[in-house]
Parts: structure tokens; sequence; C-alpha cells
């Protein structure tokens, strides 16, 4: 499937590995489009070009919190593409669990730059272009701590309580068919759960792959029914999606 402007794609961030990275091979496994936002670990500088059949997947690698190297990106994917269907902020980090007031202030700079000034980006950024084409919407991929306040979880926990206050704020502002909300995918076996739970996971978490597969069915269906301005401003589970798709 060849994306031109006007067409639907899916834009994901931190696509490096975990759920980011299995919803774009769940993606691509539908030949759907999807614009693929991954962290440069290797001090990539080429920008590679738009996919050719059968790939559905044009890749930007950068530091998502290298605002000026994002906005030409973004520009090049705006003339090439037009704005996304769906945008699906997924990007996170996560490096302290204890209290906030042990974090190493680096470590705090950067969980709130990846995990909600980014997303604010990407926001300010497609917004205007998404308005403009009268289509697009954002996920924003949330956790139970941004919910519902815990011990221990330092800024990471600050973090996704501000991009559900985004994401709430977004939805109050954005014109119609436009939407905004969050969804909770649960407990996912990625890194960060790990880092999370070195020793006894509390919980049994899904696979990447078992979670993206609910996940991208549900979002094509947001891409290609118009069904998102609904959920405008909800909050969203994981296992919500998967009750639903049961009881069809």
């Amino acid at each position: 499937m060849i994306c031109g402007p006007g067409e639907p794609y899916v834009l994901v961030t931190g696509c490096g590995s975990g759920l980011g990275h299995a919803l774009v091979r769940a993606l691509e496994g539908l030949s759907f489009p999807v614009a693929a936002f991954s962290r440069d670990d290797n001090s990539l500088t080429t920008l590679f070009p738009p996919p050719s059949p059968p790939a559905s997947t044009w890749h930007f690698f950068a530091d998502l919190g290298n605002f000026e190297r994002m906005d030409s990106l973004l520009d090049t994917l705006l003339a090439a593409w037009g704005p996304p269907s769906l945008m699906v902020h997924n990007a996170s980090v996560l490096h302290h669990r204890g209290p906030l007031w042990e974090e190493e202030t680096r470590h705090v700079t950067e969980t709130l730059r990846t995990n909600l000034e980014v997303p604010a980006f990407f926001v300010s950024r497609l917004v205007p272009a998404m308005i403009r084409a009268k289509r697009g919407g954002h996920v924003f991929i949330s956790s139970t701590v941004g919910r519902e306040p815990r011990a221990n979880w330092g800024s990471y926990a600050i973090s996704k309580a501000g991009v559900e206050s985004l994401s709430a704020n977004l939805a109050l502002e954005l014109p119609p068919p436009l939407f905004s909300f969050t969804l909770n995918p649960g407990p996912v076996a990625t890194k960060m759960r790990r880092k999370a739970y070195p020793v006894t996971d509390p919980a049994v978490p899904r696979t990447p792959d078992s979670a993206a597969a609910v996940l991208t069915r549900f979002f094509v269906k947001l891409c290609t029914h118009d069904a998102g301005r609904a959920l405008n401003g909800c909050k969203l589970n994981l296992n919500q999606l998967e009750e639903e798709e049961e009881d069809v």
C-alpha cells in the first residue's frame, strides 16, 4: 500500500523496541502505512526515503527531544504524506523507582522531556495540519501511575499525569472530527516493565505482540471509519478494547 497526501497512515513514536516496535510490525502485517519515529542510537544522519512497495513503513531516526531536528523531519513527512490519521504518542522512559528527591536531576529532565515535552511538541506541529485536513487524532499511551498517584514512581508518574492532562485539555480544544484520548495498555513485558519490577512482577504481563495485535485492529478502525471523535477526552484501557472485541 503506497501512502500519498490525504491517505490514511499512523505515526508512532518510540519504535525501537517494546510495544512501539510491535505496533509497527503489526501495522506492516496489514500493509497499513506507518511513519515510525525511533531514538537515534547509532548517530544516524541519513533520512531514509519513503517506502516503496511492498514496504509500508517510513523510518525516521532521531533524538525525539531535539526539536530543531524533529521540526525538519516533520516538514518532510507532512510534505509527502500530509498529517497522520492517527498519532500514537508511545515514546517513554523510566529511570527511577523510589522517592522523587532521590532521583538524579538529569534523569528527571530526560523523563519529563521524553514523556511529556515530546508529545506536546508533536501536538503543536501536527494539529494545525490536521485542522486544515479536517481529520486526525492523538492517542497518548498512558499508565496506571499517571491516573492514580502511587509512591516511588518519581518523575515517571509525574510525566504520565501530565500526559493525562495534556490529552484532556487537547480534547476540549480540538474541533470535530479531530480527537484525543489516553490509552493504558496495562502490564506489557517490555524492558521498561522489567526495570520497574526487576525481582517480582505483581502482574502477569502480556507480550508486546499480543498487546499490539489488539491495538492495531483498533487503530486501523479509527483511521478508516472516522470513529475517533466519539472517544474524544476518554481514558481507555487495553482490557476494555479486548472485551469489546469479544462482544462483537
